[in-house]
């Protein structure tokens, strides 16, 4: 049985076992294709990938699919599975309503594909998965003519759409408040110890 390094006789992803394993934690027939998102997933983030782990967000993405989700299924279940790792809803209908928030923020003029390449991507950086993070990346996108399926040019643009999107959503920081007169007069140099007040001039006749 192949093991993963450093971890007993847990049964790597991809053989037999593995697949046993997660379907007798789940409780279901769980298939090869719903795994492989998860597994994903799980390394991308640089989280443990144990049965148990694999078999709880499995469950999450249960639900009935529409037709819509079965062109691109295994970007659907992937971006279900970033959701469920953020502790977000992440099943089917959830995962219609993400792409239907991020479009609404856009228009009509991007696919669906392109949404959910820019939001799997979001979430493999571990930033949190939100609709106007992923529509201001894919606006950017947009504005360098990365209008449709363009694998190598969209692959090659993410990291810097996201990273634009990412500053531009940043909070402004404030400047630090201006100093009171109060702190500025107890800021002054105390007198050393032993000198008191200097006394007043005497006045000449």
């Amino acid at each position: 049985m192949a093991t993963i390094p450093g971890e007993g006789q847990q049964p790597a992803p991809g053989t037999p076992e593995f697949l046993h394993a997660v379907r007798r934690a789940a409780g279901w027939r769980v298939s090869p294709r719903e795994i492989e998102p998860v597994v994903e997933a799980l390394r991308r983030t640089r989280a443990p990938v144990t049965p148990e782990r694999v078999a709880e967000v499995v469950s999450a993405l249960r639900g009935d699919r529409s037709a819509r989700q079965r062109r691109h299924p295994e970007l659907w279940r992937l971006l279900g599975a970033y959701l469920a790792l953020q502790g977000k809803p992440a099943h089917p209908e959830a995962q219609r309503a993400f792409i239907g928030r991020c479009r609404r923020l856009l228009g009509d003029q991007v696919s669906d594909v392109v949404l959910l390449r820019v939001a799997t991507e979001v979430g493999a950086t571990g930033k949190p998965l939100e609709a106007r993070l992923v529509a201001r990346a894919t606006r950017w996108l947009l504005e360098q003519g990365v209008a449709g399926v363009e694998a190598e040019r969209l692959e090659e643009l993410l990291p810097q759409a996201i990273e634009f999107a990412s500053r531009a959503l940043a909070p402004a920081r404030r400047p630090p408040p201006a100093r009171q007169r109060g702190d500025r007069l107890s800021s002054r140099r105390p007198r050393p110890p032993g000198q008191g007040p200097t006394p007043p001039r005497r006045r000449r006749w």
